[in-house]
């Protein structure tokens, strides 16, 4: 491994949407596992972990709020508070009362790092970080340990402001290098945010030729029949009247006609399983030497098996580096590929709306082939149960009057 690989090792939330109570979801391998070793795990000095994780569970069972988590720490992070009046984003169980909390350790260039945060709409209450058992920052309602380098700076800390922000900007170096994980490390792909109004996402592909034609060989080569990418920059008013400009890219896909003419379609017209599909190669093609944490809410949506297993070895089977995926699924298939029981996550809800997160290594099965058949016989929970005659119930049916 480089000095510059990242790898997360786990991940600790409490009080975010149907997670009501601390659930800890870790990437490290699980013990006295022996399969896919060099293929599906990665080791950086005496921390090993798995290259990509699944997490299963039903409809509306709280897979995505996993997601959703590191987004909004990322976002307490990354964003900042721009003033005191400015509260905190929050997004708690039932949209309660109580505070919200975060645990996160990674390894970035050599270097352990453990990050802590509790806090509410208005106030952080605790926030630590640490690294390599060195106390960089230490916060609490009555006290602060500041860096050394910023301790003068102590009253100019906002209560509604992460420390993490605040030293970062300040230049402190241990801060500089956490922050860089969160900022720069961790991509999160959903539905939501691959549209075309999310310019930053395509930029890439409009400021790097080579990038582009990469893409394209790698979705022909995943039998997408587009010829080429078309995607132009054009410049519109902010507001009417107004002499500044706003950048905007638009993007198009050219196919070939039988008559040997061609024809192009916009991107928001093409099928979400194209879109996705592009948004996914140009993201892995883009960081492709560098370590980052993909993050990737319904991870198979409108994705063929071919190409989920094409990008299941692109994560595991052919990534050279410390690069890591974690991902939502319904699709038990993936239980059929080259993975092993500590990839395995399941969410499920309680009939009171809170989501418990479980290791499938954790039910003491060491093979995947039991794992899925345990799941789909619905011994794990994190599956969908249809009453299929409360169903027919309301559609007032009878089998009898056929």
């Amino acid at each position: 491994m480089q000095g510059g690989d990242t790898v997360l090792i786990d991940f600790t939330f409490k009080n975010i949407r149907s997670f009501k109570d601390e659930v800890t979801f870790s990437m490290e391998v699980g013990e006295g596992i022996t399969e896919y070793i060099e293929a599906n795990t990665v080791r950086l000095g005496d921390i090993e972990v798995v290259k990509s994780s699944f997490i299963f569970g039903g409809s509306a069972s709280g897979k995505s709020n996993v997601i959703r988590a590191f987004q909004l720490l990322r976002d307490i992070i990354v964003y900042g508070t721009s003033s005191d009046l400015e509260s905190l984003p929050v997004d708690t169980f039932a949209n309660g009362a109580g505070n919200t909390y975060f645990k996160i350790r990674f390894i970035k260039n050599g270097n352990l790092y453990s990050y802590e945060l509790n806090y509410d709409d208005n106030n952080i209450n605790k926030e630590c970080l640490v690294v390599n058992d060195n106390i960089i920052f230490k916060r609490t309602i009555d006290d602060i340990i500041m860096p050394l380098s910023i301790k003068g700076l102590k009253g100019a800390l906002r209560a509604n402001q992460s420390l993490l922000y605040f030293a970062q900007s300040n230049n402190v170096s241990e801060t500089k290098v956490a922050y860089e994980w969160f900022a720069q490390d961790i991509l999160v792909l959903s539905l939501s945010n691959i549209d075309l109004c999310n310019q930053e996402l395509f930029k890439p592909l409009y400021t790097n030729p080579n990038l582009k034609e990469k893409v394209l060989y790698f979705m022909k080569a995943a039998d997408f029949h587009i010829k080429d990418i078309k995607i132009q920059e054009s410049f519109i008013p902010i507001q009417e009247n107004n002499q500044n400009l706003e950048s905007r890219l638009h993007l198009q896909f050219e196919y070939e006609c039988k008559n040997g003419g061609s024809f192009t379609i916009d991107y928001e017209a093409e099928s979400i399983s194209t879109r996705i599909f592009m948004v996914l190669a140009m993201m892995i093609l883009n960081n492709y030497h560098n370590s980052k944490l993909f993050l990737i809410d319904d991870f198979d949506c409108f994705l063929h098996p071919k190409l989920v297993n094409i990008l299941l070895r692109i994560f595991n089977e052919w990534n050279d580096t410390s690069t890591q995926l974690i991902a939502t699924t319904y699709n038990t298939d993936i239980l059929d590929a080259p993975i092993r029981t500590d990839q395995v996550w399941f969410v499920d809800k309680s009939y009171y709306g809170i989501s418990t997160l479980d290791n499938a290594f954790d039910y003491n099965e060491l093979s995947i082939k039991d794992i899925k058949k345990s799941y789909q016989d619905g011994l794990y929970g994190a599956i969908q149960i249809i009453n299929d005659s409360m169903i027919k119930d309301i559609l007032k049916k009878d089998d009898s009057k056929r």
